[in-house]
């Protein structure tokens, strides 16, 4: 027998569930790092803070089963005894099977009390699909769409939204532009762009055309539009950040910085705006940075983010004992402690304090500052003459992570090279080719100290090698083909290969450097002359300038050639290879004999 129920009284039975589904996701918080870039906040707030349908308003009659209602009480009998998993997959179920939009609602706003974007953004589509008029539902699917990706479709839903005067996340949609291709913000920027042409003064508008642009590179345009949404706006905070954030970028700080403090002075209170003079400051003051990091600690002592931020600046400036107390002060409320940790090992390391340094670096957990913890911890104990201890720690490195395995191999042999280590950092890479004989990196790495031994059959190998599973690898073209024609008479067979390198990556400065030495090689030195200073432009290195500096003493140009060689060494004064090459060239000896 299936009994109907009216949906009013089944959503009326179970209000369980109801205070966690209402509950609004606050925006999402600034990042407080002193490294990372400035950019206005989205507009999700009030979008997160939709109101959700109360349980008990009126609604239309519909017939429920006697499974429906079952799944739905069973769904916020679930929630009260916070299982919302099985809460959501109920809700969500019978959203599809009733196809009721409040049903859909609360399965939207419990995917997104969970954060389960799969779910919200199926909830929230199928919400909008069964009540396409209804503001919420689009606000709602538009929000899940920005999170998913799919831009332009919330884009759409969000211009449907402004020819109704309703709330809009174009601000959102272009924050969220960041991660597009080109192509995909070039078409944002098209929609952006016809929309304003009907509301020219709207303000979220211009500041996520601004934004839009600002991501494909158009800092000019972008600037016009930060500088006409403060215009219609002058106390907004998000088109000073952008305004602010685009001065700098354009190599205009002191104006940037004007703007910040201009918008300070009229709004003390704004963290966010204190928190990009901060960052801006330390591009240019550290030690005024760090008092505006202090400044924002005191007004928001809990959060973690600035804390950290403080401490690194304070680091950076010298200033130990306050780096120490915020890195500290981290590990005590356990919030950033794989960074506090490594922090505070490099405080260590500073004071002498290798032991204690070490037991901060072992705490380090995976992240962003791993590696380079793993690093200091080799470079330690090689240091202190614990090479079978470095090596044993690596071991249990690989062993735990050993996804990782590879890029460990890599940083261990690249650590024993820079100590001396040449016999171990040998033995350590044919083991570790073993484990990955089809490797790139860890052939490569070989290769290179094969060449630094003068075993040149062997890099050619290992090179080779890398050719055969990668035909198209660049880098390794461009290795074979330098050394072929450095230390070999073999300049066709280079020449061919330093091409196919060229091809593939035109712009790479090492590779420049390789097709002119070849050319050179070849008794064609003009045609060599035009990529060595292209490469030398890019990238002034010796290297590069013992090279450019040959061709043009050979073609005569002998001032030019000093005033090259010259450059290479204020960039390398260790270089070995300039004098080398003026010497054979008979350099010194011709300016002695003037």
């Amino acid at each position: 027998m299936n009994a109907s129920v009216p949906l009013v009284t089944a959503l009326a039975l179970g209000a369980l569930l109801l205070g966690c589904a209402q509950q609004p996701t606050g925006p999402e918080r600034e990042p407080a790092s002193a490294s990372e870039s400035a950019e206005p906040a989205s507009d999700t707030a009030d979008a997160a803070r939709a109101p959700e349908p109360e349980a008990a308003q009126p609604a239309p009659t519909r017939p429920f089963t006697s499974d429906t209602l079952y799944a739905l009480l069973a769904a916020e009998i679930a929630g009260s005894r916070q299982q919302f998993d099985i809460a959501l997959s109920n809700y969500l179920q019978q959203a599809h099977q009733t196809r009721d939009p409040q049903v859909a609602a609360r399965a939207t706003h419990i995917a997104r009390f969970l954060s389960a974007n799969n779910a919200l953004l199926d909830a929230a589509l199928l919400w909008v699909e069964i009540a396409p008029d209804d503001t919420e539902a689009q606000l709602n699917a538009a929000l899940a769409l920005v999170q998913n990706g799919r831009l332009q479709e919330a884009f759409e839903l969000s211009r449907q939204l402004q020819a109704k005067g309703e709330h809009t996340l174009f601000q959102n949609i272009a924050a969220s532009a960041a991660e597009a291709t080109d192509t995909q913000r070039e078409r944002l920027i098209d929609g952006y762009l016809a929309l304003l042409e009907e509301y020219p003064e709207h303000q979220k508008l211009l500041i996520g055309t601004g934004l839009l642009m600002q991501q494909q590179g158009d800092l000019e345009p972008a600037l016009s539009y930060a500088s006409r949404a403060l215009k219609e706006a002058p106390d907004s905070v998000a088109a000073t950040i952008l305004k602010a954030t685009l001065l700098n970028q354009l190599e205009r700080s002191d104006e940037a910085l004007q703007t910040v403090v201009g918008a300070l002075e009229d709004n003390p209170e704004s963290l966010r705006l204190r928190l990009q003079y901060a960052r801006l400051l330390t591009q240019h003051d550290l030690a005024m940075a760090q008092e505006q990091f202090e400044v924002l600690v005191r007004q928001e002592p809990r959060d973690p983010d600035l804390r950290l931020s403080l401490g690194i600046v304070a680091l950076e400036r010298g200033d130990t004992e306050t780096a120490q107390t915020s890195f500290e002060s981290l590990l005590d409320s356990g919030e950033h402690a794989s960074s506090a940790n490594f922090y505070l090992g490099q405080l260590a390391e500073q004071q002498g304090q290798n032991e204690e340094a070490l037991l901060y670096y072992l705490q380090v957990e995976p992240g962003s500052d791993f590696l380079q913890a793993t690093i200091n911890i080799m470079e330690l104990l090689i240091d202190s003459g614990q090479l079978e201890a470095a090596n044993d720690h690596m071991n249990r490195m690989r062993n735990r992570f050993p996804d990782q395995a590879a890029d460990l191999y890599l940083f261990q042999a690249r650590v024993l090279l820079q100590k001396g280590h040449e016999e171990s950092a040998e033995a350590l890479l044919g083991n570790a080719l073993e484990a990955h004989p089809t490797h790139s990196d860890l052939l490569y790495s070989r290769a290179m100290l094969y060449d630094q031994q003068g075993r040149l059959e062997a890099a050619e190998r290992d090179l080779r090698n890398i050719l055969t599973y990668d035909p198209h690898n660049a880098t390794a073209l461009n290795a074979l083909g330098y050394i072929l024609t450095d230390k070999t008479d073999r300049h066709e067979e280079a020449f061919e290969l330093i091409r196919q390198a060229l091809a593939l990556n035109p712009e790479e400065p090492a590779i420049l450097d390789s097709m002119g030495w070849v050319l050179y090689n070849l008794g064609r030195p003009e045609e060599a002359l035009p990529y060595l200073q292209d490469a030398m432009n890019a990238y002034p290195d010796q290297e590069i300038a013992a090279h450019l500096g040959e061709v043009l003493w050979q073609l005569g140009q002998k001032e030019e050639a000093r005033a090259v060689w010259q450059q290479g060494l204020e960039t390398d004064p260790d270089s070995e290879l300039i004098p080398a090459t003026r010497e054979r060239l008979g350099v010194d000896a011709e300016a002695a004999d003037q």
